[in-house]
């Protein structure tokens, strides 16, 4: 299979993973990346390529982690009312053949947060799972972790720093350790609050985002990162040519706090002592910092920038801009490939947190134009492919494409409660570029949108045009489905929460 692997991680790293688990956000190889086989068409508003679907308790973010047939997932303590903020998250346990809830465990938090916001939710962190042990983290302030029985094994408390504590930030999974972020201080009253936009409590390094490893037999801290991270973006784990695990993480963001200067960070996994240390001027860490072998490859405004790991050079910065390819629409209504053009002028950054690389390109969703884009990174041609934004499916009714709107979301959870007061939440999604992370399968990559479409498209085409797009799937009725959360993938399945429930995708 051409250049399935993309940066593959050793399977050492992780233990005992079982070949049909999905330990992390990230998945067994902590790059979003398995090569198996999974559908490429399904519709949870029609039923089709459905194995079961169940209700979830209330709405959330965190993605479904799979392990040893068992499905954990996060969600908001249970609302009776219309109600828009909270502090305390369930962890829950299903069976991953059935979807049976098996239990469930609070974990309160120690500061509030809106439920389902864009920007930031307590139940934003994935849970990860291995050798029959859980850890759920509730990012206003509580890790715990538990047998797969649920019997509790230990706990962690934190006070975060203000209301953008955690928008996408993931746990690792490394060396019998989990790997998660928070401030260091525990002595923060519950008022330190940036969400005026200010630092209260000042721009000490005290008060920055850290990358901290726990033990997952008992709990007790194991290391403290030398370099800050933000809490806008993923941290990827990887292996450099010399053997050695490490995670390269992005520091800075639109918001506070402010992990400064902006750049990126190689740290050692083991110890979390720094590699090396990049400053970017203009870098805003509000996606995933991928990177393969010793070279970074990260976005910076509307440009693609490659950068060594090991002597800190600028290898490559390549316009997202001008002299792309773009497949379109013509105004005869058939796809067309146009060649060196420029893309319409932009105040916005090209993309924000949903890229991944996969071989020899770097996909991503871009703001503009509601587009599909990859870097050739031997090469550094870019390429566009623009999609619907959304796919209208009822029964007994032809398909409706919407392309420059969508319909706007209910924003109700699986009760009929509206569970959030983020009104940007009812729009489309592409505005902020708001999902999670692609994953592949085999040779299929799979993005999500927050109002549920999921684009599944073969990645390893020589050309991203329309015979690229394999299918516009769904994850539930337009106007009624919202997730922020990436697929995952165990034992021949996709798996998949919204705001209203948990699905099984796959072959009946």
């Amino acid at each position: 299979m051409k250049g399935s692997t993309g940066l593959l991680v050793a399977l050492s790293a992780f233990q005992t993973v079982f070949s049909a688990d999905w330990p992390q956000a990230a998945g067994p190889n902590g790059n979003f990346i398995v090569n198996e086989e999974a559908v490429t068409s399904f519709s949870v508003s029609q039923g089709r390529n459905v194995l079961w679907r169940v209700p979830l308790p209330n709405t959330g973010q965190g993605t479904v982690i799979a392990s040893d047939n068992r499905l954990f997932v996060t969600s908001h303590e249970v609302i009776t009312h219309d109600a828009q903020t909270g502090s305390l998250m369930l962890g829950l346990c299903f069976d991953a053949k059935n979807g049976r809830e098996l239990w469930r465990r609070e974990i309160p938090g120690t500061r509030e947060t809106d439920f389902s916001s864009l920007f930031s939710d307590n139940t934003a962190a994935s849970p990860v799972a291995i050798d029959q042990r859980v850890v759920f983290t509730n990012v206003g302030g509580t890790a715990k972790c538990f047998d797969f029985d649920g019997e509790e094994k230990w706990s962690h408390t934190w006070t975060p720093f203000g209301r953008h504590h955690a928008r996408q930030h993931e746990p690792i999974i490394f060396d019998k350790n989990v790997i998660l972020f928070h401030i260091p201080r525990y002595d923060l009253p519950a008022s330190a609050s940036t969400k005026s936009g200010s630092h209260p409590l000042g721009r000490d390094r005290e008060f920055w985002t850290y990358l901290q490893a726990y033990s997952l037999a008992n709990g007790k801290r194991q290391w403290q990162a030398e370099s800050a991270t933000s809490v806008h973006s993923t941290s990827i784990l990887g292996q450099l040519p010399d053997g050695r695990h490490a995670i390269l993480t992005g520091r800075g963001g639109g918001h506070n706090p402010p992990e400064e200067p902006y750049g990126i960070s190689l740290l050692d996994a083991s110890s979390g002592k720094q590699i090396r240390d990049s400053a970017i001027h203009g870098y805003a860490a509000a996606q995933n910092v991928n990177w393969q072998k010793d070279v970074a490859h990260f976005f910076v405004g509307k440009e693609h920038r490659s950068l060594s790991l090991i002597t800190g050079e600028l290898l490559r910065s390549t316009s997202l801009t001008t002299g792309v390819s773009l497949t379109r629409l013509d105004d005869k209504g058939k796809y067309v490939t146009l060649t060196n053009q420029t893309l319409p002028k932009s105040r916005k950054p090209i993309t924000y947190f949903t890229n991944l690389i996969v071989g020899d390109y770097h996909y991503f969703r871009s703001f503009g134009g509601f587009l599909i884009g990859r870097v050739q990174l031997s090469s550094g041609r870019v390429e566009y492919l623009r999609v619907p934004v959304q796919v209208v499916r009822k029964h007994g009714m032809p398909e409706q494409k919407f392309w420059d709107k969508a319909l706007p979301n209910d924003m109700k959870n699986s009760a009929g409660f509206r569970a959030t007061q983020d009104k940007r939440n009812a729009g489309n999604g592409w505005g902020h570029v708001s999902a999670a992370s692609p994953i592949v399968v085999g040779t299929h990559i799979y993005f999500p949108t927050m109002i549920g479409m999921v684009y599944v498209l073969k990645w390893d085409t020589d050309v991203l045009d329309a015979d690229s797009l394999i299918s516009i799937s769904d994850l539930g009725p337009a106007g009624e489905t919202w997730s922020l959360s990436s697929l995952s993938y165990a034992d021949g399945k996709l798996f998949a929460r919204t705001m209203k429930e948990l699905v099984c995708i796959g072959v009946k």
